[in-house]
């Protein structure tokens, strides 16, 4: 239906690119929606201070080529960031290489944490993140005279909204027989605007690949709205909130994806459990960064798990990869050589992708857990 695997084919281009000796920029800017004009200011002269920098290092160093890519790289850049952001927006993401002819955008619909890099190769880390952490997702707002349907698919941008409204009288006062044949005629109709609603959804769903439902509303008529429910949807109801029918797109938002957060949570856990204990069985796991880096490098890890703030310097020298240590210097320990300095878990990621696997970037306890061993893991193909 959608664009919903347009990110994992952006990412795994991204990933295939070989190291370049010029400059590749790798930006994850917060766009902040709800705050955009403050938070356009503070994206400014982080921007201001990172172009300035970067140009300075790039003259000192007489490296005249680097400064005018990187130059035209941060025209593209500030250009797109002042007339291509979507009002929807939250977060957005720019590679850019002028020498290897890239420039590609990925604006979401949650926030990025201000990032930058310039490195031989892509970043792809939040992007991975981003990727991993939100399935596309029903939203179902209702009551017993209207509802507001969502379909929210967060890896490719989309949102559609679908109202459904029907003629429900209110509730007679006059005793006796009437009012109970009244009231009967009242709840009728509010069936009636139930199926009709639940027959949209489902139209909606049996179009899409939809992994979560979320209903929202006062909590007797959501149970009752449910009720209506075939099984195969009723089965993936992971929340039912509470909030207005007229609430604004930014609060639904941010309620569906706090919904979905909460329940990859406990899913990342359970990952990170059966990692550990496959691994003490030699049962296709790996725990820590050396031996993971190595099969991600062989294109046998099918899932690359890494805490969020993990951060691991290495050296690189040909296809070989260390962990850094301050004895190091900088010095391959196989071959005496010179090394290069580099980000381990950036390239975990980017190995992993590049040959088709997955990653899960965690947090909370699945991340506590999953530090006692380095802060990576992974399954493997074989």
């Amino acid at each position: 239906m959608t664009k919903s695997n347009d990110l994992l084919k952006k990412v795994q281009y991204l990933s295939e690119f070989s190291d370049t000796k010029y400059p590749f920029i790798s930006l994850y800017l917060n766009i902040n929606a709800s705050q955009f004009l403050e938070q356009a200011e503070q994206n400014r002269i982080y921007l201001k201070n990172f172009f300035q920098n970067t140009l300075l290092e790039f003259k000192n160093n007489n490296d005249k080529e680097k400064y005018n890519r990187f130059k035209n790289d941060q025209e593209k850049i500030c250009n797109y960031i002042e007339n291509n952001l979507k009002t929807e927006a939250h977060g957005v993401a720019i590679f850019a290489c002028d020498k290897e002819g890239v420039f590609e955008t990925y604006q979401s619909f949650m926030p990025f944490e201000n990032e930058v890099h310039v490195d031989s190769f892509p970043h792809l880390k939040q992007l991975a993140y981003h990727l991993n952490e939100y399935d596309n997702v029903l939203v179902a707002i209702v009551d017993s005279k209207m509802a507001r349907l969502f379909s929210l698919n967060f890896k490719g941008f989309i949102m559609d909204e679908y109202d459904v409204e029907n003629l429900v009288h209110r509730y007679h006062k006059q005793g006796g027989w009437s009012q109970m044949r009244y009231q009967r005629h009242v709840e009728h109709q509010q069936d009636v605007h139930y199926r009709e609603t639940v027959e949209k959804l489902v139209e909606i769903h049996d179009t899409g690949d939809y992994a979560k439902l979320i209903l929202i509303g006062q909590t007797q008529e959501t149970k009752h709205f449910e009720s209506f429910l075939p099984t195969n949807i009723k089965e993936k109801i992971i929340a039912s909130d509470h909030l207005e029918l007229r609430e604004n797109i930014n609060e639904i938002l941010e309620t569906a994806i706090n919904d979905l957060y909460t329940e990859e949570k406990e899913k990342e856990f359970k990952m990170v459990q059966d990692i550990v204990g496959r691994a003490c069985s030699n049962d296709l796991s790996t725990l820590g960064i050396q031996d993971t880096i190595v099969l991600a490098k062989q294109g046998q890890v099918k899932t690359l798990t890494i805490s969020k703030n993990l951060e691991l310097e290495g050296l690189k020298c040909g296809d070989r990869y260390y962990l850094a240590r301050n004895e190091d210097k900088a010095k391959c320990p196989e071959c005496n050589g010179n090394a290069r300095t580099i980000d381990l878990i950036s390239e975990a990621v980017r190995l992993t992708f590049k040959n088709k696997g997955d990653v899960e970037i965690l947090e909370g306890k699945a991340a506590e857990e999953l530090n006692k061993h380095e802060g990576i893991g992974a399954y493997l193909r074989y």
